[in-house]
């Protein structure tokens, strides 16, 4: 057992959270947090493990997670994939509960999976909680760090052990200080993890997106090398995300310039629309009726295509698009 098999439960449950419908045994999504401990020795008692608090300890004292007490449980037992599961929730909860002074990785990054989904829903019981989350995992992303491992490295194993995906989940965060001018919280963020993540350039953005209202002349150099980095990688999605920035109060030039650099980039009517509806705000916010009014006519009429359909520099609608930014 490892430690991306919680991540695996904890996937499976939130998919079950936000659609009902998928099919599941309750054992696979119950939120075993809500359990008495009485009702979860119960159930190992169940299972023929006559384990209670004392001897649950115990048995720690010579292994270093939940996973590992779980495999010398189950080891002499002849038992379905399914009871292993089952027993492993179970071992699970309890060592969370129980054992704090041994603190593992399976354990912080299925607290962290519970922070970040009850952020995402709204349902923090207390605003500090994702914070102290994020401050945690800072400071075990520190400590391999100064112990000499690569940062990518540490990230990646974090990462597996989480159901969400941890960067998109940074990238997400720091963007909703940025928005909520939360600046030096935002300021903190970036420095404590942009070490760690993959996609530079999207985290790079949020640097310049923050240096945007203290130095905007140093944040416009910063988005024109995001421009050139999003051009050697043809990153569509990023581009999209910087051009929605700048087209609610960026410099024009830097808009005009991405936008022409995007065309070739368009792959589904869904892109097409996209980009329309940016490029229609980047008009109104310049005041220009004229042009806004052209675009809003081309979306008004493309609106029965079904998304999913490809886009062709051919099509005569994108062509006069192009037009508009020569």
């Amino acid at each position: 057992m490892n430690i991306e098999q919680r991540a695996l439960f904890n996937s499976l449950r939130i998919n079950w959270l936000l659609n009902p419908n998928t099919q599941v045994q309750p054992w696979q999504v119950e939120d075993y947090r809500l359990l008495s401990h009485e009702e979860l020795f119960d159930r190992l008692r169940q299972k023929d493990m006559a384990l209670d608090k004392i001897s649950l300890l115990a048995l720690a004292q010579d292994v270093d997670s939940p996973e590992e007490l779980c495999e010398g449980l189950v080891a002499d037992l002849n038992l379905e994939a399914s009871e292993q599961d089952q027993i492993y929730l179970v071992v699970f909860e309890l060592w969370r509960r129980f054992v704090n002074e041994k603190p593992c990785l399976s354990i912080f990054c299925d607290e962290l999976d519970h922070q970040i989904f009850a952020y995402d829903q709204g349902k923090c019981a207390y605003p500090a909680d994702i914070q102290d989350a994020m401050a945690n995992l800072e400071m075990i992303l520190g400590k391999h760090a100064d112990e000499g491992a690569d940062p990518l490295k540490i990230f990646e194993s974090v990462s597996q052990g989480c159901a969400h995906d941890l960067e998109t989940f940074l990238y997400d965060y720091i963007a909703e200080q940025i928005d909520g001018h939360h600046y030096p919280y935002a300021a903190d963020l970036l420095e404590s993890f942009g070490p760690y993540c993959k996609d530079v350039a999207w985290f790079d953005f949020l640097r310049a997106r923050l240096f945007y209202h203290s130095d905007p002349e140093n944040s416009d150099k910063m988005i024109l090398h995001i421009i050139q980095s999003i051009k050697k990688a043809q990153d569509l999605d990023l581009s999209l995300e910087v051009l929605t920035f700048l087209s609610n109060g960026g410099n024009p030039e830097l808009f005009r310039l991405l936008v022409r650099q995007t065309f070739p980039m368009l792959e589904t009517e869904e892109d097409f629309q996209e980009l329309l509806t940016i490029c229609a705000d980047y008009y109104h916010l310049l005041d220009q009726e004229q042009e806004e009014q052209k675009i809003q006519k081309i979306l008004k009429q493309r609106a029965s295509h079904a998304l999913e359909n490809p886009i062709h520099l051919k099509d005569t609608k994108l062509i006069e698009l192009v037009k508009m930014f020569k």
